[in-house]
């Protein structure tokens, strides 16, 4: 089939409460972070208004004319749903998925999910009444629109983005308050920073300082960047611990983990 033309999703727009825009839906372990090994339902969100250098997802930063759903764990024969999705057909689709295996939490991933907050605002509820425990991943760069979600979240994995790594603008006051929310709510909170070769000292130690400031039980990830073509370089064994010990003169918990699910070759 061929696609229309596709399009970012900008950080003022607006999207519908009953349908939203979805790259895949799919069941996998998740790969990152505190979780990583559990297995989820990940509803994946297209739309970014990031253009970090070290995405591994760049086909979900531009809004997609077509959602692709495996029902098969590890892969299998994609199905393929019209965008936007609407929501009774996205609870449809998730339900019949955790029928097929006892999962851990439904992960709301992305790019960016909380550009699509109205929609969230909307279907949450819905998970939560079903008795689906609900884990963000979000880049930690809209506030606003986390706490108009944050009540319906049991986990939230927010990025701390380096700019040594992302090679964009740090956003250090929007990570602040995305912190602060998650821990008004009591949200079970891990904050990610991807490293690379370039990232000094002083930068993980500012996200050290930030997560102790804001959430003094949170924990930090330090997530050496995974290789992608034209992106930045990972640090060395020796760097990566270097930046360990320097982000523990902030913080009390701060752990080095990679993406697992690039090493088992799952989405």
């Amino acid at each position: 089939m061929s696609a229309s033309k596709d399009h970012t999703l900008p950080t003022g727009s607006t999207i519908s409460t009953s349908a939203a825009y979805l790259d895949e839906v799919f069941v996998s372990v998740q790969g990152e972070g505190l979780m990583a090994g559990v297995l989820q339902v990940f509803v994946r969100f297209s739309g970014c208004n990031l253009d970090c250098a070290y995405c591994d997802s760049r086909r979900s930063r531009r809004l997609v004319h077509l959602c692709t759903v495996y029902r098969e764990k590890g892969g299998g024969a994609p199905e393929f749903w019209a965008n936007p999705l609407a929501a009774d057909d996205l609870t449809l689709i998730v339900q019949e998925l955790i029928e097929t295996a006892p999962v851990h939490s439904v992960s709301i991933t992305g790019g960016e999910p909380l550009l699509q907050d109205r929609f969230l605002v909307a279907w949450l509820p819905e998970l939560r009444g079903r008795q689906l425990r609900v884990y963000l991943e979000t880049g930690g760069h809209l506030p606003e629109r986390l706490a108009r979600v944050a009540e319906w979240l049991d986990f939230c994995a927010m990025d701390i983005k380096l700019p040594s790594a992302t090679g964009e603008a740090p956003r250090w006051d929007a990570h602040r308050r995305s912190l602060e929310v998650c821990a008004h709510w009591g949200i079970r909170t891990c904050a990610k920073a991807v490293v690379s070769a370039q990232t000094s000292a002083e930068e993980i130690r500012l996200a050290a300082r930030l997560v102790a400031e804001c959430m003094v039980d949170g924990t930090l990830i330090i997530q050496p960047v995974t290789p992608v073509p034209q992106g930045p370089l990972p640090p060395s064994p020796a760097q990566l611990l270097e930046l360990q010990v320097e982000a523990l003169r902030m913080h009390k918990d701060v752990r080095i983990i990679p993406q697992i699910h690039r090493m088992l070759e799952l989405a």
